[in-house]
């Protein structure tokens, strides 16, 4: 199917903007993911456009009854959860005019025993020398990490936020979500001359009863013991997902610098960073946004229209080494090895279709194919069998990446284009997305963007011997330097 980016990032968005202001500033609205257009949660886009291939009536039915049946159990072990984190984390005091950084906890923020922000990095140190800084790790999930974090080193000011909120206020987030979280648009929507009202309500009733909104309400709880000790600034990552909105809603009007940190980078497919023109008008934005390079603040301002300052920072999550400022790019290395290694995103529904390519292309031939999963999953796909020629990569693995594979395959994350760095050919894999996931803006070095057809002619090519290794360092000096800025341990335009 032929879908423009016009169709959705302005058509899609802007239908998708218009239901969100049907209750402007209601929290339920603020709250939702799907009016909130995270797209990789919710795929409303993609239900609209096979509006003709929907669900049945029949089988809708079912998918609700199982999600009202599965609320009660649901609702009450994320209550148990919770209640549990906030007796073990419990936090007394915070310091006098202190930033607060609002991080994740994911399995990489704690590497030998010890907790290391996988975000902030280096910021965090810089910032302490001169500021009271805290920072509050919140869970992915509720899961060995979170034990993990209770067991390792870590300075005072790390905490988990849940443990600032009392049994009372637990309890009440869970009153409040249940009797206000429910959206229900009451209007009549159209997309492409269809109707698709029904549509968007059964994502919000997935929002509701699946506990996607829930995160919110839980970020409003947390944010509001926050305002209470007056942080003179609150540094986040930004994403423009719906749990963010608890914290711009509580520090709108005051005192409180709001700046959210572009820390990752993202294709067209992550809407959420693209904000319609009704948006700009009637969303929350933090007081400013920083950006991990020029590329993407050039492509947020070109495509987003946000109203407020968008400006290049610095790639905190990049500690590849520089010169000058520069990151160094390594010398390609021209040697075949039969061994390639494929970069999965965090779409984990994607593993299987894209694993099965791979298996029928490559499966008995010569060449080691390597799989490199998203961090946030620890886990393979077990319902694939992997031929003897398929490994499943390893970070404990030390050699050097040209010293190891010939390429890197990805879809819709940053290592292809940190492969570049390490003087390895990265290509990106289109498979049949409805989405647009190029990573590699206005990149023409070579021709990056394969299929299926792709990958047998690479097959090939390292079967014979004849494929194309090397590439013009200066070239990708460039093109790196301008899709992430190597942060230089100022940082003015935080507490400035």
């Amino acid at each position: 199917m032929n879908i423009t980016l016009t169709d959705y990032i302005v058509k899609y968005n802007e239908l998708v903007s218009k239901a969100a202001t049907e209750q402007t500033g209601k929290f339920s609205f603020l709250a939702s993911p799907t009016l909130n257009k995270q797209e990789t949660i919710s795929f409303l886009y993609e239900n609209l456009i096979n509006h003709q291939n929907i669900k049945t009536k029949k089988n809708l039915k079912f998918e609700s009854l199982k999600m009202y049946l599965g609320f009660l159990p649901r609702i009450t072990l994320m209550l148990l959860r919770l209640i549990k984190t906030s007796l073990k984390f419990r936090i007394r005091s915070f310091p006098e005019n202190f930033i607060y950084i609002r991080t994740w906890l994911v399995p990489r923020s704690i590497h030998n025993g010890v907790v290391k922000d996988d975000y902030f990095r280096q910021l965090i140190d810089d910032l302490s020398e001169e500021k009271n800084v805290v920072v509050g790790f919140q869970p992915l999930g509720y899961d060995n990490t979170l034990q993990q974090f209770h067991k390792a080193n870590k300075p005072d000011n790390y905490i988990i936020p849940v443990g600032l909120l009392s049994l009372f206020d637990i309890v009440m987030i869970f009153w409040k979500y249940i009797f206000s979280g429910r959206v229900i648009l009451k209007n009549q929507y159209f997309f492409n001359e269809l109707q698709v009202t029904d549509k968007i309500n059964h994502s919000l009733k997935i929002d509701y009863f699946n506990l996607r909104s829930f995160q919110a309400y839980l970020e409003l709880a947390i944010a509001k013991k926050i305002k209470t000790h007056n942080p003179v600034a609150f540094l986040y990552i930004f994403e423009n997902q719906a749990w963010e909105n608890a914290y711009l809603h509580t520090f709108k009007d005051s005192k409180t610098r709001t700046i959210g940190y572009q820390s990752s980078g993202f294709s067209f497919r992550f809407l959420n960073f693209f904000p319609s023109r009704i948006d700009s008008k009637v969303s929350l934005f933090p007081d400013k946004i920083l950006t991990v390079g020029n590329n993407f603040t050039r492509t947020m301002k070109e495509y987003g229209h946000y109203p407020i300052p968008i400006e290049t920072f610095g790639a905190l999550r990049f500690d590849f080494p520089t010169l000058k400022n520069n990151y160094i790019i390594e010398e390609p290395s021209l040697e075949i090895h039969k061994r390639i290694l494929y970069a999965f995103p965090v779409h984990f529904y994607q593993y299987e279709k894209i694993t099965y390519d791979l298996i029928d292309v490559f499966k008995g031939s010569e060449i080691e194919v390597y799989l490199k999963y998203h961090p946030l999953f620890q886990i393979t796909n077990k319902d694939v069998q992997l031929p003897s020629n398929f490994k499943i990569w390893s970070k404990h693995q030390k050699q050097k990446l040209k010293s190891t594979y010939d390429l890197v395959i990805f879809n819709d994350n940053s290592f292809g284009i940190e492969s570049l760095i390490m003087g390895v050919k990265s290509y990106e894999y289109e498979f049949g997305e409805i989405y647009d996931e190029n990573r590699l803006f206005n990149f023409d070095l070579y021709f990056y963007r394969i299929d299926k057809n792709g990958l047998i002619k690479i097959r090939d090519q390292i079967k014979n011997s004849t494929l194309s290794k090397d590439f013009n360092k200066e070239f990708v000096q460039k093109y790196i330097g301008n899709m992430y800025t190597a942060y230089d341990g100022k940082y003015n335009q935080i507490i400035n």
